[in-house]
């Protein structure tokens, strides 16, 4: 067993449309040594591609007790129906499961659930509990040994996409979310052990996303140990395979000892 505070296991560094066949981003963050009052893991994000990767390092999808939502895009919320699924017939669950996020969380999910599987919504008892928890933006929530701050970032012309920092047994992460740079980032990376930035593109002048020269401009401020690039789209792929890009990039499957 690990001496780790806590392990970050990265289960998709992915754009929306997965380009090259990378799973979409999507995060596990896991205490190795369990207290029974706390939170066991956290799963941030839960797109399509999620429960397939979780299935593929055999982890116990009981352990999950916290999905944390970061915003309502399908790639980042789609995979909840399946994870729905493995609970409902598969996976026995010993508490609650606490799905968190922005406002309309609850109702995504459980749209997301029922297009997926009408007649198991409708025809039987669930036999999982879920608890929706819908976080105020600005303010920090104690969820389950978690300390979670969420900040509005900019990524949607309809509602709202968050930004997030996580402090849990003395060590904090600091997640982006999809966004194009906003000055939120700075309050949420500032002295974290990781900071998990999106980087879909490498021009100037994007909108909704932050590319590798708004980096450039901006990576000194956010004061992070270790920035870690994610949900890359193709050409900034491409200035990884070629030896150029100036930051760090996550791959899919990449652990982390924190």
């Amino acid at each position: 067993m690990t001496d780790a505070a806590l392990v970050l296991t990265v289960l998709g560094t992915g754009d929306a449309f997965a380009s090259g066949g990378h799973p979409h981003s999507c995060y596990l963050l896991e205490a190795p040594a369990e207290n029974g009052s706390e939170c066991r893991s956290v799963l941030i994000d839960c797109g399509p591609t999620a429960v397939p990767m979780l299935h593929g390092m055999d982890h116990d999808l009981a352990k999950i007790d916290l999905v944390l939502i970061t915003h309502l895009h399908g790639d980042h919320t789609a995979g909840i129906g399946f994870l729905y699924l493995n609970y409902q017939f598969h996976v026995k669950r010993d508490r609650p499961l606490i799905v968190a996020g922005p406002p309309g969380t609850e109702e995504a999910c459980e749209t997301l659930f029922r297009a997926c599987y009408r007649e198991t919504v409708d025809l039987m008892d669930r036999r999982f509990e879920v608890r929706y928890i819908e976080l105020p933006e600005g303010g920090e929530t104690e969820l389950s040994g978690l300390r979670i701050l969420a900040r509005k970032v900019t990524h949607m012309r309809e509602g709202i996409p968050y930004g997030y920092r996580i402090a849990w047994r003395g060590k904090t992460l600091g997640m982006s979310g999809d966004t194009e740079w906003d000055e939120a980032l700075v309050e949420l990376a500032g002295e974290t052990d990781i900071f998990i930035m999106e980087c879909f593109g490498a021009g100037k002048n994007m909108r909704f996303h932050t590319s590798v020269e708004d980096l450039k401009q901006h990576a000194p401020r956010l004061r992070t140990r270790r920035l870690l690039l994610t949900h890359m789209g193709e050409d900034v792929r491409a200035l990884a395979a070629r030896g150029e890009l100036p930051f760090e990039a996550a791959h899919d499957g990449q652990r982390l000892e924190l």
